[in-house]
């Protein structure tokens, strides 16, 4: 989505002047222009300045050759720029709250043109919340399922003149997949988007753009929304601590008593999907939990192994394996 900042225009010639003003926002970049002529245009980018941002201001004519040009710019009344107008010219934003009144003066063919915009940088942080399986005490982010749920929530932080913070219920939010507008979405206060991610390999771009109707301040972000492959972990459960859920097991582990219980945890399936283990290629129960024990004196290895496959979804499964060395007695102090 382009922005248009409201622009004040002043074009000189000779000792008459003529003063043009408009308020609008559209799907174009920002522009100052006389009406029929277009004599000088001002483009920025990005077209939605974050605080202390710097932005890229590009002045452009389809009057006058701009790179043979002398251009001026100030920004709140102090000198920022002088010099040709063939380069853009970078820009750094204030802090929350605060405005770039930008001028910007060129001189071509004896003439001199005018033009102003004002910026008032504004932000929104988008968080993503994928609705997928995992332990309960898992503290890392979740990642997204082919196909499942995904809850996004808009943060804006947009603020008045005087530096205090807008309230984001009043703030109209505007969510887009690629380039379609959600219109249901969409609209005063509505800051969560709920939605469902496409299938694996095939990514979606989510952007929101919230506006302050009173201010015209606006803010836009944007993520894009990639499913993984699920995949599953085993871990030993103790029978005093509880699952160890920080050493997920792999390869080859020995057993120091009789007996080990392991549990199985799918990561990033949709929904709950049915699990099951197999020790020595024989089905060996569908709890969240096996135990495995020894019998006799012998020694030998146990292949443990955890499968899960989503219940709406065949082709959306994991699988793990787990080699059980039991039998195998610690040597003491002096290898005795």
């Amino acid at each position: 989505m382009r922005r248009t900042f409201p622009v004040f225009l002043f074009v000189l010639i000779g000792s008459s002047s003529l003063l043009l003003a408009f308020f609008a926002l559209s799907a174009f970049p920002v522009r100052a222009q006389v009406a029929g002529t277009n004599p000088i245009s001002l483009d920025i980018q990005p077209q939605y300045p974050a605080p202390y941002q710097n932005v890229t201001l590009t002045p452009s004519s389809s009057v006058f050759d701009v790179a043979a040009a002398s251009i001026s710019i100030t920004v709140n009344g102090t000198a920022f720029y002088k010099g040709s107008g063939g380069s853009a010219v970078t820009i750094p934003m204030g802090g929350p709250g605060s405005t770039a009144n930008i001028s910007v003066s060129a001189i071509a063919g004896g003439q001199t043109y005018h033009a102003q915009l004002v910026i008032r940088p504004a932000d929104v942080a988008l968080v993503v919340e994928p609705l997928s399986t995992a332990h309960p005490f898992y503290e890392g982010h979740g990642l997204v399922s082919s196909n499942g749920r995904v809850r996004l929530i808009a943060i804006p932080d947009l603020r008045s003149s005087s530096g205090k913070a807008i309230s984001p219920s009043t703030l109209e939010y505007t969510w887009k997949l690629g380039d379609q507008i959600l219109e249901s979405d969409s609209g005063i206060g509505k800051s969560v988007l709920n939605a469902n991610a496409p299938q694996q390999y095939r990514d979606a771009n989510v952007s929101v753009t919230v506006t302050d109707p009173a201010s015209s301040a606006v803010a836009q972000t944007q993520t894009t929304i990639s499913p993984i492959a699920p995949l599953v972990r085993i871990y030993e459960n103790d029978p005093l601590l509880g699952p160890l859920y920080d050493n997920a097991l792999s390869g080859n582990i020995t057993m120091s008593g009789t007996e080990n219980t392991y549990r199985g945890v799918p990561y990033y399936f949709s929904s709950l999907p049915s699990i099951g283990w197999g020790v020595n290629s024989v089905q060996s129960g569908s709890a969240s939990d096996i135990t495995v024990r020894a019998t006799g004196n012998g020694q030998g290895t146990a292949v443990v192994n955890f499968a899960a496959t989503s219940r709406t979804d065949a082709s959306r499964s994991a699988n793990t394996t787990l080699s059980v060395i039991f039998g195998q007695k610690s040597a003491g102090i002096f290898g005795l």
